[in-house]
Formats: structure tokens, C-alpha cells, sequence
């Protein structure tokens, strides 16, 4: 776009919605890191600001702080911080957020009254307690900021303090943020949120200590004697108690789950409104060879916002709508092939189940348990409608046979090597995909979609013949037919372009 007035773009900018807010960014910003961070300040002082408007001046005053990192503060710079100490038009968290861009220590010592600002947004006893249980009551989903910020920006011994005047207080929202404690990186501050969890000595402290000891493997022997220790001083949980233990508050929960795709990687969506125009969402990547592998969170969307979120989301994959249940049972199934793999559960999975109530995620096997279904007659132009056309073979000793023919195409290699290749897809089909066409086929059966009875039949149709039909009868399928041909195709593609081994493409 042609550069005009950088102020004017900024406005345009803070006025988009925030999924477009960093799409735009390189068309947006031109001047240098220092000019625009004199601008920013400039808007958040002299711009009307929506909710929309100020997160998204907050979230781009943080990217170009990040990308500017002046060392030391330049003095004009020391003054806008420590006007923004002062200014009622930020929240403290949004003021936590912009602060977290520059090193802590550099701004005790340079900016008059931070001391005071992390004193009474962390340090003293009861403000940040307080604090807490009045954000976090009204919207849960800022678990994640208030954390991260923490974490990230906070000394060991800041972080220490700030456990130690936490310890002992029964309210939810604080048990449930000390939880996260217990992932802290350095093992001393963990167990010492830990114990401050215990300390509560209430039905809340079980229900975190019964989590961290299934979920967190540092601590799962301690956490474990603590909550059986609780569970003998304490009198048992009333009926209603038992009756709320992994619910959600029933208020709007959008729940949509893609089907797997042929390297074993699938998504799941969560949305939640929070409020009249506030909604939280989450994306957590899984993989059935190794568990739970990304889990993305984002907060304080508004409903604009929230919507082209999930439309960019759902622009190139295909989601299913999907109960409560069945979310949980399948993200419980991740976590169990997690533990199995030896692969520590993310932080953010733990604040996903804060956010939303679900005190009984934790691993465990599900078993699909599909019934009989008849084989029904398919076509090549079906297994390109669906996930299936990603599903070849992708393996270093494809490429170490298929070195040698380098620069030909599948027709052109000889016989041999092709029914080798035949030989070694259908043990791999066999292995791998035929417990994806059982996850995809069970996914389309719990869904709101369970009347697509064709794609449901169609996932089972292609484990059989993957289970069923002899090297020599693999034409049969279209199936096998196309998975031998693609994995040939990309592999002397891939060899063509001077990629040697699959490594070098991921």
C-alpha cells in the first residue's frame, strides 16, 4: 500500500479486527520502531478507544516494543512509562502486557513508581489476591495473561513471595491459578505452590491435587499422598459437590473437532463467551503417534473478532460439531498417548481445563468399538472430498529405494521396485492408517453430522480392504492404488528437487 500518514494507518489499524491486526501489520507499519512507539503512546492517550480498539493498541504497542528492544531505555522512553503508570485509560493488566516487553530489574531501577505497580499488582498480601478473584470470577479466561505475564516476566523470588502470601486462601479462582504454579520451571518454586494448594485443606484443594498427581508427572507421587491425606481429614463432599465435579457452567461452549489427517495430526476448536461481547477460544493440535502437541489460547476476543478467528480456522480444514463429552474423551485419549510416549503435558492444556471447568480431564485409553458396517462401492473423486488425499506414505526408506530414480516418474520405475513399494505401503497401511480410518469414522459417528452415513462407511470400507486384500490384489482398492502412486510420485518429486530424506521438509 502507499504510504501516507503513519498516525492515520495506526488508527486504521487498532480499528480492524484483531484476526486481521497482524495480517496487516507489514502494510500498516513503515516508520522506524522508535517513531511508531511514539505514536502508540500518542493514540493511547488522545484515541477513543472501544474494548476492541484498546486490545488491539495494547497487543501492537507490545509487538513493536519486542521488535524495537532499546538498550538501554532511551529517556523519552523511561517518561512514557512512567506516565502510563498513571493513566486510568489501560487496565493494569493491559499496562502488565506492555510492561512485559522490557527486562523488570531495568525498570526498578529507571521508572519512578513500577516498584509500586508490581507491588500492588503481584507482592502485597491480599491486593493481588483480591485482584484475582474479582477478574478471574468475571472472566475466567484471563487465567492465561495473568499467568503468562508472571511467569515470563517475574523473578524466582517475586514469584516465591507471591505464592507464599497466596498459600492457605480457599477461594477456586486462587487454587486454581496456584495449579499452574506447579508447572513453574524451577522445581523449589512448584512444589512450594504445591504445598500452598494443600494448605487450602478444602474439597477445592483435592480436586487440584487429584489433577496435578494425573497430570503433572514431577509431582504425582506428592500431590497424590497430599489429596488422599485431605481426603481423610476432611468430611465427604456433599451430593451437589459430586454432582458439579467436571461441568462447565453450561453457558455457550463451541465444540468442533477436525478429522485426522494421514500424518495422525488433528485440531479441535473451543469457543466460550465469557460475557455480552467477550469470548475465549482454543485450538489444541494432537497427534496420534505423539499426544497432545500444541494448545493455543486467546482471550478477551470480541464476537466480530471471535467469528473470522474461526472462519480462518475453518477455511481449510474440515471441523465437526461435537458434544462436551466426547471433546473431553478424546483430548483424554491424547493425553494418554502423552503419557505413554513419555511426552510432559503442556501448561496450557491445564489452564484449558481451568478455564472451562473440566476437572476430570486426564489420560485415559478410549476404545472406539465401531460397529459392522457393509462395504460400499467408492470412487476415485471420493478419497480427494476428504482427508484421505494426504494419507501416503512418507518414510526415509522410500526415498533410499527410490534414490536411484531420481528424475522419472512412477510409471518409469521397474516392476520390482514398484511391488516392493506395494509390499511396504500395505504393512504401513496396516500399522498406521488403519486406526486413522477408525478415529475419523468415530469422530463422524459422535458428531452432530452423524448422518453422513456415506463418509461414516467409507473410512470402514477402506480399513477392511487395507486389512483384507493380498499384495498382488491391491488395485482393488482405490485406496492402496492411489496411496502407492502418491507416495511414489512425491517421494521422486521431493528426490528431484534435492530433498534427500523426510526430515528436510519438516
Amino acid at each position: 500500500m502507499k504510504k501516507r500518514n503513519q498516525l492515520a494507518d495506526l488508527r486504521r489499524l487498532i480499528s480492524l479486527p484483531p484476526s486481521q491486526v497482524r495480517r496487516f501489520i507489514p502494510e500498516y507499519l513503515y516508520e522506524s520502531p522508535s517513531t511508531l512507539t511514539k505514536l502508540l503512546f500518542k493514540l493511547i492517550y488522545t484515541e477513543r478507544l472501544t474494548r476492541q480498539k484498546r486490545e488491539n493498541l495494547v497487543n501492537l504497542t507490545k509487538f513493536v516494543l519486542d521488535q524495537y528492544s532499546p538498550n538501554p531505555i532511551p529517556e523519552w522512553l523511561l517518561r512514557e512509562l512512567e506516565g502510563l503508570l498513571h493513566t486510568d485509560r489501560l487496565t493494569k493488566v493491559d499496562k502488565a502486557i506492555i510492561f512485559s516487553a522490557f527486562d523488570p530489574e531495568e525498570l526498578l531501577q529507571k521508572v519512578k513508581g513500577f516498584e509500586e505497580f508490581v507491588n500492588e499488582f503481584i507482592e502485597v498480601k491480599g491486593s493481588f489476591r483480591d485482584y484475582l478473584i474479582e477478574q478471574l470470577g468475571e472472566n475466567p479466561s484471563l487465567l492465561n495473561e495473568v499467568y503468562q505475564i508472571i511467569k515470563e516476566k517475574s523473578h524466582p523470588e517475586g514469584v516465591f513471595s507471591m505464592i507464599e502470601d497466596l498459600a492457605g486462601s480457599e477461594e477456586t479462582s486462587i487454587l486454581k491459578f496456584l495449579e499452574l504454579f506447579t508447572y513453574y520451571p524451577d522445581r523449589t518454586i512448584a512444589g512450594h505452590a504445591l504445598r500452598a494448594i494443600e494448605a487450602a485443606a478444602n474439597q477445592e484443594a483435592i480436586k487440584r491435587l487429584y489433577s496435578i498427581s494425573r497430570l503433572n508427572r514431577r509431582f504425582q507421587q506428592e500431590a497424590e499422598e497430599a489429596y488422599i491425606h485431605l481426603m481423610h481429614q476432611l468430611p465427604m463432599p456433599t451430593r451437589e459437590e459430586l454432582s458439579l465435579q467436571g461441568k462447565s457452567d453450561g453457558n455457550f461452549l463451541d465444540l468442533w473437532v477436525s478429522l485426522v489427517d494421514g500424518n495422525g495430526a488433528m485440531s479441535t476448536f473451543v469457543g466460550k463467551r465469557f460475557g455480552r461481547n467477550r469470548y475465549f477460544a482454543s485450538s489444541v493440535l494432537m497427534k496420534t503417534t505423539d499426544g497432545v502437541k500444541e494448545v493455543l489460547l486467546m482471550s478477551n476476543l470480541p464476537r466480530e473478532g471471535y467469528r473470522e478467528l474461526k472462519e480462518a480456522y475453518f477455511s481449510d480444514i474440515n471441523f465437526y460439531p461435537v458434544s462436551e463429552e466426547y471433546m473431553k474423551r478424546l483430548l483424554k485419549h491424547f493425553l494418554k498417548i502423552s503419557e505413554r510416549m513419555g511426552n510432559p503435558v503442556p501448561v496450557e492444556v491445564v489452564i484449558l481445563k481451568n478455564i472451562l471447568n473440566w476437572d476430570d480431564l486426564e489420560p485415559q485409553e478410549y476404545t472406539f468399538g465401531l460397529p459392522e458396517t457393509p462395504d460400499i462401492k467408492y470412487y476415485p473423486r471420493d478419497i480427494f472430498q476428504f482427508p484421505i488425499d494426504t494419507w501416503w506414505m512418507h518414510d526415509e526408506v522410500i526415498y533410499d529405494i527410490l534414490r536411484p530414480y531420481k528424475g522419472k516418474k512412477a510409471y518409469e520405475i521397474p516392476d520390482s521396485v514398484f511391488f516392493r513399494v506395494v509390499e511396504i505401503f500395505l504393512d504401513y497401511a496396516r500399522d498406521h492408517l488403519v486406526p486413522l480410518c477408525e478415529l475419523c469414522a468415530d469422530i463422524i459417528r459422535n458428531s452432530n453430522y452423524s448422518r453422513r452415513t456415506r463418509l461414516f462407511s467409507l473410512f470402514l470400507t477402506i480399513k477392511k480392504e487395507i486389512l483384507t486384500l493380498p499384495v498382488t490384489e491391491y488395485y482393488r482398492s482405490h485406496f492402496l492404488s492411489y496411496g502407492v502412486v502418491a507416495t511414489i510420485e512425491n517421494t521422486l518429486h521431493n528426490l528431484s528437487l534435492g530433498i534427500g530424506t523426510p526430515e528436510e521438509i519438516e
